[in-house]
């Protein structure tokens, strides 16, 4: 059974830390780009990696929170599958649990206590809950019957 987010059977690819890391260099592209067309006399080379620091320090730092929004988004994804995951087998494990009960009127006789099947045959109970489930019933006696059929043991 599957119990933790970071199972190893979900999918691991890289999904969404590609496209993060294309978005992050089509924005530093894009920027550059109109920060080039705005400002004059300026080439593209220069200001695609700035002699100022603190404008590099801001475009690297954009560049890194769109790395992490990828690296975050897969983590989401993948503890969504996760739990996907569960649901689909606590779902299961439910529907299985459901088809092992007995529901539904069934006709007994009052002195013997036998049960009329589908096939109106009148089977003994213990027949009828294997027959309808998986349990196993084991015969035993109760005190009271114990002490009413064998009173001297």
């Amino acid at each position: 059974m599957v119990n933790t987010a970071t199972d190893p059977s979900t999918e691991n690819h890289p999904r969404f830390i590609w496209p993060s890391i294309f978005l992050a260099l089509g924005y530093w592209l894009i920027e550059t780009f109109f920060d080039t067309v705005l400002i004059e006399n300026v080439s593209f080379a220069e200001r695609l990696f700035p002699a100022d620091f603190n404008e590099l320090w801001m475009r690297s730092l954009i560049f890194l929170s769109f790395i992490g929004f990828g690296l975050y988004s897969q983590r989401v994804c993948a503890r969504l599958r996760s739990a996907y995951l569960l649901n689909i087998e606590a779902a299961q494990l439910l529907k299985n649990a459901l088809a092992n009960t007995i529901r539904g009127d069934f006709p007994y006789c009052a002195l013997c206590k036998k049960i009329r099947n589908e096939d109106n045959e009148w089977v003994s109970p213990e027949i009828f809950i294997a027959a309808q489930t998986e349990a196993k019933l084991s015969p035993n006696m109760c005190k009271e019957c114990l002490d009413s059929y064998l009173p001297n043991e």
